[in-house]
This record gives C-alpha cells, sequence and structure tokens, in this order.
C-alpha cells in the first residue's frame, strides 16, 4: 500500500471514530428515542409562545462536560417582553446572575443547573429547539412531555 493510501485509511478511520455532542430528544413517559441532534459548539436555545402572557420566551442553554466526561445541562438565560406566571420578576432569582432590561426585552443571565430537561409541547405555543442555524418544530411530534438528554455521541 503506498503512503498516500494509507495517510488516507487513518484519517478516514480517525474521522469514523469522532464524537459528536448532541441532544437526544425522546417522549418522557415512554423513553421512545425520536432524534439525536449533535450540537456543533454545545450550546441550544428553546422558545415557546409564554401561555398566559401569550408572548415569546427564548431560553439559552449549554452543555458542560464534568471532569470524568458526563455531559449536563446549564441554563444561561431567559429572555423575554413581557412578564407572566412562571417567568423570572425578581433580582434574586435563583442561580440569577443579572436581571436586566434592554431593548423592550427583559434578560435574566444565569447559571443554572438542570437535572432533566422536559418540554411540556403544545402546538399553539410554538415549541422550537435551535441548535446553530438549525429550527427544529418539537410540536411535530404529538402534545405532550418531551425529554432532551446530552449525549456525548449522538447517533441521528
Amino acid at each position: 500500500m503506498n503512503k498516500l493510501a494509507l495517510l488516507l485509511a487513518g484519517a478516514f478511520a480517525l474521522a469514523g471514530n469522532l464524537q459528536a455532542a448532541g441532544l437526544e430528544i425522546s417522549y418522557y413517559r415512554e423513553g421512545k428515542l425520536l432524534a439525536c441532534v449533535s450540537l456543533e459548539d454545545k450550546e441550544f436555545e428553546l422558545s415557546f409562545i409564554h401561555s398566559v402572557s401569550l408572548t415569546p420566551v427564548k431560553d439559552y442553554y449549554q452543555l458542560v462536560e464534568s471532569p470524568a466526561g458526563e455531559l449536563t445541562i446549564n441554563q444561561t438565560a431567559e429572555v423575554f417582553i413581557a412578564h407572566g406566571q412562571g417567568l423570572p420578576s425578581l433580582v434574586n432569582e435563583p442561580d440569577a446572575k443579572s436581571f436586566k432590561r434592554r431593548n423592550g426585552k427583559f434578560i435574566l443571565e444565569m447559571d443554572r443547573g438542570i437535572g432533566q430537561l422536559i418540554v411540556r409541547t403544545d402546538q399553539r405555543f410554538e415549541n422550537r429547539l435551535y441548535v446553530g442555524n438549525r429550527n427544529i418544530n418539537l410540536n411535530q411530534w404529538p402534545d405532550g412531555g418531551l425529554l432532551i438528554t446530552p449525549v456525548s455521541n449522538c447517533q441521528p
């Protein structure tokens, strides 16, 4: 085997072993896997229409890797335009770093560890997952609870 073929074979073998962190989306109660979405930068966003104020809310998250290599979800911010039941309204919210109003939006910056991320979907509230420039419609599956779990090797 010539050197170029050997080099290419090694490169393809290495590429096959690369792992892409991602998010598994499954039905919460049944545990049935629906999708796995790979993350390029370990960050993602969820958006929805708030059920009381009927205004958009966007939550920002990142995956955090422990020294042992386990991935967990950390919420870094929540952005909204109107207060409603369940939305933050105080400077001293749990795990808050800052709470401000900018350009007509309330912005709660935080450092909040999320044990299990369960999204209650409802067609009326336009549940979406944003990963990079991708927009995943979480309402493509029947309304209910979706469990979003970090994984170190996403197999779409």
